[in-house]
């Protein structure tokens, strides 16, 4: 994934967690969801056949 804007701290982190499963889109502060929204559409580490970088546990 290659993002040519800069975004804040707490925007990557509210991303991080809707991909995480966390929150939903829609529970993200208005104010960011439009930039949340456009660095998961950016995204190429949803797809489901990419490894996992985390070990198992």
């Amino acid at each position: 994934m290659t993002l040519n804007k800069k975004f804040s701290a707490l925007t990557m982190l509210y991303a991080a967690n809707v991909l995480d499963g966390g929150r939903t889109l829609d529970e993200v502060p208005e104010v960011l969801r439009d930039d949340v929204a456009g660095i998961l559409k950016n995204d190429d580490s949803a797809d489901s056949t990419t490894a996992s970088t985390t070990p198992a546990a």
